[in-house]
């Protein structure tokens, strides 16, 4: 959910306290006036019993405020009570909205998977490529989807995830092997379950197994 969206209901609950509690006060002063036709006529009716609007109360202050000052002060009480209760909704809104700033996807929702979404994908699996671990897991993949792995030179991609996929991987492979360090540590175990052979070209050297 968008902030806006957030901002736009918080202000509309703010407002509904406000007039539900205008409302109660005025439908409790007319009630207490024992809905004398001086009131006006109510804006509906449901069954015999008169609704009017929400501010008429305001008018009837202003005109009878001498003839029942008591109605009226216990009436505009509950309408102050409810502007208080409109103002600790907005409080409250508005550390709830600030708590989930962190979901918020004005910016773009990337964001490193929890334990519980790695589990569901399927990355804890005893077969793949190596990704990496995760909790004292080994993460691994394999599904259909491509795999990239990204990072500076000696960063560690060769032996934390080409070696040890090749060594436990047990299909077919084609790698790309400039250096034939992949070579040198993987052919042995790998020959024992799949044919190795090696390419050179222009110094270049890599694995091929159908």
């Amino acid at each position: 959910m968008t902030p806006t969206r957030l901002l736009i209901g918080q202000i509309l609950i703010v407002f509904a306290i406000v007039t539900l509690g205008l409302w109660a006060a005025t439908q409790w002063a007319a009630a207490m006036l024992a809905y004398q036709p001086e009131l006006g006529s109510c804006w509906f009716e449901i069954g015999h019993f008169p609704i009017y609007r929400p501010w008429a109360l305001f008018g009837w202050w202003f005109h009878y405020d001498a003839y029942a000052p008591g109605v009226f002060e216990k009436a505009g009480a509950l309408a102050g009570a409810s502007g208080f209760l409109g103002c600790a909704a907005a409080i409250a809104g508005s550390l709830w909205r600030a708590r989930q700033s962190s979901n918020v996807t004005t910016y773009g929702s990337a964001r490193w998977a929890r334990e519980r979404e790695v589990r569901e994908a399927g990355l804890f699996g005893d077969a793949g490529v190596f990704l990496g671990t995760l909790g004292g897991h080994y993460l691994r993949h394999d599904g259909p989807e491509h795999v990239m792995a990204f990072a500076p030179t000696r960063s560690g991609k060769g032996v934390g995830l080409v070696v040890p996929t090749l060594l436990s991987w047990t299909g077919s492979a084609v790698v790309h092997d400039i250096k034939g360090e992949n070579w040198e540590l993987t052919a042995g175990w790998r020959s024992r379950f799949s044919q190795c052979g090696a390419v050179t070209s222009s110094s270049r050297r890599s694995e091929a197994r159908p």
